[in-house]
C-alpha cells in the first residue's frame, strides 16, 4: 500500500519541461504533484484542490507570476509559493518579495536546492499555522543539545521576519540569508542551505563573533564590532549583529558589490530589530528591590559572646558639627560692630595735616 503523500504541490509554468522536471523530482520525494501551464489554469484546479504549496514561474504567456501571485493571496493568503526565476529577473523578485513570496529558485536550479526550499518552507507553514492557533509565542527552531533559545516570535512576527529575509536575499542575490539566534538555533532562513551544515556555520559565526569581541575590547572599543565579512572566491559571507540575542548572516556571490549588500543588510537589521523589540524573551530572575537591601544592612548584628563582668564599652560622644565659615564670620562682625565702630579714631583735616597722614597734598 502505497504511503500518504506529505503535502500536495502545484507546479505553474508554461514550459513543459519544467513542469515535468519538477513534477518528478517532488514525486519521487513524496509529494503529490500537480501542474498547469498557466496561471488561469492553476487557479482552476485550486477552485477543486486545496494545495499546500505552489511552485510558479515569475514570467509567462498570459497571466503572469505576479499577477498569479496576488489571486492566491487574496484566495489564501498563508499559503506559501516560491517563485521560478531567471538571473536578470531581480526586480520583479523583489516586487514579488514584497507581494508575499516565501522564497524563489534561479533557473537554472539544481535538485537538492528544490527539495531543500521546498521542505523549509512547507515546515514553516505547518509551523505557522500551528503557532496561530495556539495560545504560546512560536519559538525558534530547535537548538543544539544542551542549549536552550532565548527568544520566542509570534506567528505574526515571523512571517515579518521571513518576508524581511526574502526581501535581503532577492536584493543581493544572495545563496542563503539566515537569522541566528545567540544558542546557535535557526530562528528563520531562506535560500539553499545544507541542513546538516547549517548549525556548524551557526556556531563557527558565533565562535568569531566572540573573537572579534575580544578584539574590539583590546582595541578600546566599549562594544563589539557589529559587522563582519568574510571573502572567498566564490561567496562572501556577511554578518550583522542585531542585538545581543540575534545575528543575520548573508552568503552572497562574490561578484555583487559590498556597498550594496551592507545598505540592503542595514536596512534588514534595523526591521528584524524592531521585531525583536517585541518578541517574548526569559524573565531574568528578580533582584533585591533596594528596600530589602536596606532592612537586611540596618538590622542589629546579635551581641558577641563574652564574659559577665566585662564592663559595658564607653559611649562615643559625636563632635558637634562644624559651622559654616561665612556664617561664624557674618555673627562675629554683627556682635562686634559697635565695638568696631567705636575703636576708629576720627581727625579732623588740620589735625591731619598736622601729623604728616597726608603728606604734601594742597588744596
Amino acid at each position: 500500500m502505497a504511503a500518504e503523500p506529505s503535502a500536495n504541490i502545484l507546479v505553474v509554468d508554461d514550459s513543459e519541461a519544467v513542469c515535468k522536471a519538477l513534477r518528478d523530482v517532488l514525486t519521487v520525494s513524496g509529494y503529490a504533484v500537480r501542474t498547469a501551464p498557466s496561471g488561469e489554469r492553476a487557479l482552476q484546479i485550486m477552485e477543486t484542490a486545496q494545495m499546500d504549496l505552489i511552485i510558479t514561474d515569475l514570467k509567462m504567456s498570459g497571466m503572469s507570476g505576479i499577477q498569479l501571485l496576488k489571486k492566491v493571496k487574496e484566495k489564501s493568503p498563508s499559503l506559501p509559493v516560491i517563485i521560478l526565476t531567471g538571473f536578470g529577473d531581480m526586480d520583479s523578485v523583489i516586487e514579488a518579495m514584497r507581494s508575499g513570496v516565501a522564497d524563489y529558485l534561479k533557473k537554472p536550479f539544481s535538485i537538492n536546492e528544490v527539495l531543500q526550499v521546498t521542505e523549509r518552507e512547507l515546515a514553516r507553514s505547518k509551523q505557522i499555522q500551528a503557532a496561530a492557533t495556539a495560545t504560546s509565542p512560536l519559538p525558534v527552531a530547535e537548538p543544539p543539545a544542551g542549549q536552550v533559545a532565548g527568544i520566542s516570535f509570534s506567528a505574526k512576527e515571523m512571517e515579518r521576519i521571513d518576508a524581511v529575509l526574502s526581501e535581503l536575499r532577492a536584493q543581493t542575490m544572495a545563496d542563503s540569508v539566515l537569522l541566528i539566534e545567540q544558542s546557535g538555533g535557526v530562528v528563520s532562513s531562506k535560500g539553499m542551505l545544507s541542513s546538516g551544515n547549517m548549525p556548524l556555520l551557526c556556531a563557527l559565526i558565533l565562535n568569531s563573533r566572540s573573537t572579534t569581541a575580544q578584539v574590539a575590547s583590546l582595541l578600546g572599543e566599549e562594544k563589539a564590532f557589529p559587522l563582519h565579512y568574510l571573502e572567498g572566491q566564490r561567496v562572501a559571507v556577511y554578518a550583522a549583529e542585531i542585538d545581543p540575542t540575534l545575528v543575520l548572516v548573508a552568503v552572497v556571490p562574490k561578484s555583487v558589490k559590498q556597498g550594496a549588500v551592507w545598505v540592503y543588510a542595514k536596512k534588514a537589521v534595523a526591521d528584524v530589530e524592531k521585531v525583536s523589540a517585541r518578541a517574548v524573551r526569559p524573565v531574568a530572575p528578580a533582584m533585591p528591590t533596594e528596600a530589602a537591601v536596606s532592612t537586611r544592612v540596618d538590622e542589629p548584628s546579635p551581641p558577641k559572646a563574652g564574659p559577665a563582668s566585662a564592663e559595658p564599652e564607653p559611649a562615643v560622644t559625636q563632635a558637634e558639627p562644624a559651622a559654616d565659615f561665612d556664617t561664624l564670620f557674618n555673627e562675629e562682625v554683627l556682635a562686634a560692630g559697635t565695638d568696631l565702630a567705636d575703636s576708629v579714631q576720627t581727625l579732623t583735616w588740620e589735625e591731619a595735616m598736622a601729623r604728616g597722614l597726608l603728606g604734601d597734598m594742597k588744596l
